[in-house]
């Protein structure tokens, strides 16, 4: 039987769970709070921003994919969805909408799309919701039990690789979403086989 090393925040039925990061709110909600009224649209990035943003919700809802959609309807919202779950889809979903956005995330964000709203003219407001840091927890799982590693985000690829040195050349590693793909198969070109 297959057994798979889950690397995510949250466990995952099936796999074993051995979150390589760990999320902290930052707590800088007031100039957020204090625009408010301004805002139009909320874009949500990731489900933890969705943990993290106490609310208001009285805004026109963006998520970048169907779990974070799924984390946004649990409270009663009706969100827009990307149809690419990446930050470039959620792109494709706003390039003709006007308004005033927000984008609470994590202070490990990728610029791509506070760089395509500045280049659009769109105003914006990104707000440093979250920090995610590294962490190793015991005891550390031995992966010669393991046939299958998922890696959730670039930040599991660095959090994985700080604590095992290198990715295994033996092992299936899967990928959720095309930029921890990038990651990951950048990581592997290091790789001396």
């Amino acid at each position: 039987m297959s057994r798979t090393l889950y690397l995510g925040l949250r466990p995952k039925p099936g796999c074993v769970h051995y979150p390589v990061i760990k999320t902290i709110p930052l707590g800088n909600l007031e100039q957020a709070l204090s625009l408010w009224s301004r805002f139009t649209h909320v874009i949500f990035t990731s489900q933890t921003a969705v943990l993290y943003w106490p609310g208001p919700w009285d805004k026109q809802i963006i998520a970048i994919g169907q779990a974070t959609a799924q984390r946004l309807c649990e409270k009663g919202l009706d969100p827009l969805v990307a149809k690419e779950a990446t930050q470039e889809g959620i792109m494709q979903q706003i390039q003709d909408i006007d308004g005033y956005f927000f984008l609470p995330q994590s202070r490990l964000a990728r610029p791509n799309l506070a760089e395509f709203l500045k280049s659009q003219g769109k105003p914006f407001f990104s707000l440093d919701l979250y920090d995610t840091v590294y962490q190793k927890l015991e005891p550390v799982p031995d992966l010669n039990a393991f046939d299958e590693i998922i890696f959730t985000s670039p930040s599991t690829v660095e959090g994985f690789c700080r604590i095992f040195q290198s990715l295994p050349t033996t092992k299936k590693l899967v990928a959720i979403g095309p930029i921890t793909e990038r990651a990951l198969l950048s990581r592997k070109e290091h790789l001396h086989y």
